[in-house]
């Protein structure tokens, strides 16, 4: 981060860590790097279908930090922590149905014999929520969701990002849980998440934990099996075909960066939307492993 961003950014926050003082009326400044971001999230929305938009629109906003954030005790980072039984159901399946896949078949249809031997109660489950689609210092990883299976439970952290200020120690938390998983589960991670998270951890000298590390992308082999079935391959369509999840009032992902930015600058914001569909998100990954495992079978 330039310290000309990070001197705005401060100025930006400011009003915030005064808390004897009474909350600004005026507007705080955005600097000009968020303020471009903000534009093209303005753009886009001018382009999404009405539905989607009266959809955002119509989602509850609240003010100050989200709900239930807990500190972590190695970090600091501030994090959500939400536990479901492993018997819970996401769509037409349990989650635990995750643990269920055949390793072979996810293997086949992966092309990575690593997932043969690896035990998948030891998995992580990742899906992040960014300001925008490209890498580098301009763009913050706000949101990072790790799931895994502990005994019967499913526990999902959502690492959040309270402040610019705090990048390095989200980052550094995030490492530190990657590294200890089997194996990581993602959704089009491998082209998206990963390189966003790798490149945020280069520039502060974090070593990123995914070399050497064996990581399932949903995406591809599903695509495979899938492609031409679907209207396309997108998560919420291959989650509703294979799993039976639908969503209610979900907040498009499109809307998770102003969000964020809306919560930096005091206003009103739909974070809470935005932890959910992360959440969602999350618990999609998991019943989509045992739909590959099934599909991959299926197909010989």
């Amino acid at each position: 981060m330039s310290d000309e961003l990070r001197a705005k950014l401060g100025r930006l926050l400011k009003p915030r860590e005064a808390a004897a003082a009474p909350p600004p009326t005026p507007r705080p400044a955005v600097s000009p790097p968020l303020r471009e971001q903000l534009q093209r999230r303005d753009a886009r929305v001018a382009r999404q279908a009405p539905s989607t938009v009266a959809i955002a629109d119509s989602a509850a906003r609240s003010v100050g930090p989200p709900s239930g954030l807990v500190a972590c005790e190695r970090s600091g980072t501030r994090a959500r922590i939400t536990r479901l039984s492993g018997g819970s159901a996401h769509g037409e399946w349990p989650l635990a149905s995750a643990l269920q896949s055949e390793r072979a078949a996810l293997a086949q249809a992966a092309r990575l014999d690593a997932l043969r031997e690896l035990p998948l109660e030891e998995a992580l489950y990742l899906d992040t929520e960014t300001t925008g689609l490209s890498g580098g210092a301009g763009t913050y990883v706000f949101l990072v969701g790790l799931a895994r299976f502990e005994g019967d439970s499913f526990e999902i952290w959502q690492g959040f990002l309270d402040s610019p200020a705090d990048e390095a120690a989200l980052l550094a938390e995030t490492a530190r849980r990657i590294r200890a998983a089997s194996c990581v589960v993602s959704f089009f991670g491998k082209s998206f998440d990963r390189h966003r998270l790798e490149d945020k951890m280069r520039l502060f000298g974090i070593e990123p934990p995914f070399a050497n590390k064996p990581h399932l992308d949903l995406y591809w082999p599903l695509r495979r099996l899938h492609k031409g079935r679907f209207a396309d391959c997108r998560l919420r369509t291959l989650e509703r075909e294979l799993a039976g999840v639908t969503r209610e009032d979900d907040l498009p992902g499109s809307f998770a960066p102003a969000a964020w930015f809306d919560y930096l600058g005091q206003r009103a914001h739909r974070l809470e939307g935005v932890f959910q569909h992360n959440l969602d998100d999350v618990k999609s990954l998991a019943v989509l492993l045992h739909a590959l495992s099934r599909a991959q079978q299926s197909a010989g």
